[in-house]
């Protein structure tokens, strides 16, 4: 541990042979020379491994949201290098667009029987989204996405401030904008989670059956809320939740690259503060829940 005049500490490694203070990711010892062997952590588990070039570069944003999941240690070297704000913005316009589908998957679920003439009393079976009065939902989804985006923006500016708080409190070199670009990123699994959620309520939800008469619109608002705490009550939903979390720990694992590249700490410490930023994330998301 090394603790600096201004007060900060940081883990750093030694030298096995003249016990200098080498940089986390060195080969070579900058003072005797000697080959000094890599992190414990990252011969125990390969995946850890720093990435051997110094300099990373990928092709454009979409190629970092894909890399990230392919090749994340020299994914987030690039982002630590490159750090942009465009990447963690698109991740929130796509999950606002998910959770929109995820409203739709669910309405579509909604099989009823819509009476087409009162007096006659003629009545057929029809899906929400199709019916006459799908576009309601449609627009639904649409306008839903606004308040997604905005907390989407809240939650990255949260997130960014404390992380970044936890990241110079463990001896940290990155800026602000490093940590948004990682906290951000960052979050791409929940991205695949959410999609695989839509495709578990396409498939198991059972239909929704009930008996709404389209030309009354406080009927439709009213089919909604029923739909969600009907699937709210369901197993399916507990599925989804594990799955959720599952998404946070996989998160929490590219939080370590990200951590370590950008801010320049070794792989042990960056896996002691991705654990606990890992566990607040969690607990919140089954507080609020």
């Amino acid at each position: 541990m090394l603790v600096f005049p201004t007060g900060e500490w940081v883990m750093v490694r030694r030298c096995e042979f003249c016990d200098s203070p080498v940089p986390a990711d060195a080969t070579r010892c900058p003072v005797c020379r000697e080959e000094i062997a890599e992190e414990t952590l990252e011969r125990i588990l390969p995946l850890l491994k720093r990435p051997e070039a110094k300099e990373v570069r990928f092709v454009g944003i979409f190629a970092r949201l894909w890399g990230v999941i392919r090749r994340p240690s020299a994914t987030f070297r690039d982002i630590g290098q490159r750090p942009d704000a465009a990447g963690p913005f698109i991740i929130i316009l796509v999950n606002a667009a998910i959770i929109a589908g995820l409203f739709l998957s669910l309405s579509s679920k909604v099989t009823t029987i819509v009476v087409l003439n009162a007096t006659a009393g003629t009545t057929t079976n029809a899906n929400l989204l199709v019916s006459p009065h799908g576009s309601y939902f449609f627009l639904l989804a649409l306008i839903g996405m606004l308040p997604s985006i905005m907390l989407g923006i809240i939650y990255l500016i949260i997130g960014t401030a404390f992380a970044h708080f936890a990241f110079k409190l463990a001896g940290g070199a990155g800026g602000k904008m490093k940590t948004l670009s990682i906290v951000g990123y960052s979050m791409t699994p929940i991205i695949f989670v959410r999609l695989l959620s839509i495709i578990i309520v396409l498939a198991i939800v059972p239909y929704y059956p009930t008996v709404v008469n389209l030309y009354d619109a406080g009927a439709l608002a009213g089919i909604t809320p029923s739909l969600v705490m009907f699937v709210y009550a369901s197993d399916v939903w507990w599925i989804i939740d594990i799955m959720t979390t599952g998404g946070f720990l996989w998160t929490g694992l590219l939080l370590i690259f990200g951590i370590r590249e950008a801010h320049d700490t070794s792989t042990l410490w960056a896996v002691v503060v991705s654990i606990v930023c890992t566990a607040i994330l969690i607990l919140t998301f089954w507080q609020m829940h």
